[in-house]
């Protein structure tokens, strides 16, 4: 059994007002978790049509943020930032060239919101998931690029949301990284699998999705590692990707199994994001 008190952080969660909402926050923090990065969704029923387009959405994400503060007693960091398929979304009505110049000015903003103290990170921003054009996939990389140039000047991280990696594609992120000028221990791959080794991440936090079996298989290479649901707060697909729950509840299988260290527990769920956001928060 273990008695250490830690904090327990889910480092990639959403909530939409039709949605779960501030239930899930409340089953999140009942199953003893209590710090969350909430992370900007694409709201699908928000205009845009322009790149200030995104002060709307990003406002939605605040104030759901300051909702579960005042109504949940969560800590909550908020990560915003243009979604990366909205590119495709944007291309069909401004042409490539003004979907990524509308991309780049809702990095403009998201800096700007970190600035004044309301966002710790710059996310989830990155390229599709999926297979794409080819000058859909030099412009995301554009946009990309520049987000981590705008986070740089801005001091904070990115969330990268992205293709599933393999150690050759965190080499990737690295190099742009260090052409953007932003340290790599401030860029953070959300739904990685359980590459974790310093020859696996090239500098990257994987931010690993928190399957039990992944958990496993990173926790047998160290912690160096952060853990997340990517709830989504879908009402068409409860539980996805992971229900909210899941990071506390195998957190603390894991704990009682021995499977985790309390020394391991605290590096993934305070110390780790620590220094990756640069955040402080309680225990």
């Amino acid at each position: 059994m273990f008695c250490r008190r830690v904090a327990v952080f889910d480092n990639h969660f959403h909530l939409d007002p039709r949605g779960l909402y501030l239930e899930a926050a409340k089953m999140f923090k009942k199953a003893g978790g209590t710090h969350l990065m909430l992370t900007h969704l694409p709201y699908d029923d928000l205009p845009l049509a322009k790149g200030d387009d995104y002060a709307t959405g990003y406002a939605r994400t605040l104030d759901t943020a300051k909702r579960v503060r005042d109504e949940v007693g969560l800590t909550v960091f908020v990560a915003v930032g243009p979604y990366p398929v909205d590119l495709l979304r944007l291309d069909e009505s401004l042409g490539l060239a003004g979907a990524t110049a509308a991309m780049k000015r809702g990095m403009d903003l998201a800096a700007d919101l970190v600035r004044s103290g309301e966002v710790t990170a710059i996310g989830e921003i990155g390229r599709p998931h999926f297979p794409v054009a080819s000058d859909l996939w030099r412009a995301s990389n554009e946009v990309l690029a520049y987000g981590m140039t705008v986070a740089k000047d801005a001091g904070c991280a990115v969330i990268l949301h992205t293709e599933d990696p393999t150690p050759d594609t965190f080499e990737e992120f690295g190099g742009i990284t260090d052409a953007s000028g932003l340290p790599r221990h401030r860029v953070v791959k959300h739904h990685s699998p359980p590459l974790v080794l310093p020859e696996e991440t090239h500098g990257v936090v994987p931010s690993v999705l928190a399957r039990e079996d992944h958990l496993r298989q990173a926790l047998q290479k160290g912690d160096a590692f952060l853990m997340e649901t990517d709830y989504m707060d879908d009402p068409r697909r409860p539980g996805a990707v992971l229900g909210p729950a899941t990071v506390p509840r195998k957190t603390a299988k894991l704990r009682a199994a021995g499977v985790m260290s309390e020394d391991a527990a605290a590096r993934i769920h305070h110390d780790l994001p620590a220094k990756t956001y640069g955040i402080e928060f309680d225990q």
